[in-house]
């Protein structure tokens, strides 16, 4: 019998380096390219002068405004939110202003305390912005 021997070839291995590189390109595409997060724009009006940010021109002196302040709790996370002068928690806060609202109420003007981070801020101006309110204007000292 004959027997024939058969090359035996070398196995190419296929090189990995430029699949990595390819694969990073288009993970970073997609994390780029993709959008996490709702972004809306917050309407704010900074008061200035002697008043306390109202625009005269949207309230009238039948309804005054509403007067939201913020003070940080020291050593905590969380605020104190007053409304009209009375104390509410953060998540009854669009409940309150709504309330208000349909007593007649139709701006707020936010009043934040010295040393109130503006995360704060912002998340009080989001609370409200869900809430029927017209407009919410911001006093800074």
């Amino acid at each position: 019998m004959i027997l024939i021997h058969s090359p035996v070839g070398k196995h190419r291995r296929i090189p990995l380096m430029p699949l990595i590189d390819v694969i990073f390109i288009l993970v970073m595409f997609f994390l780029l390219s993709s959008t996490f997060g709702v972004w809306r724009p917050l309407d704010v009006s900074l008061g200035g002068g002697g008043d306390i940010g109202v625009d005269n021109r949207q309230s009238t002196a039948e309804t005054p405004p509403i007067l939201i302040t913020i003070r940080s709790v020291p050593g905590e996370q969380r605020v104190r939110v007053t409304v009209n002068g009375v104390e509410k928690p953060l998540e009854q806060l669009a409940a309150e202003l709504n309330r208000l609202t349909v007593l007649g109420a139709q701006t707020a003007v936010l009043v934040p305390a010295k040393g109130t981070e503006f995360q704060q801020v912002v998340t009080i101006l989001d609370e409200a912005r869900s809430s029927r309110i017209r407009s919410v204007s911001l006093k800074i000292d």
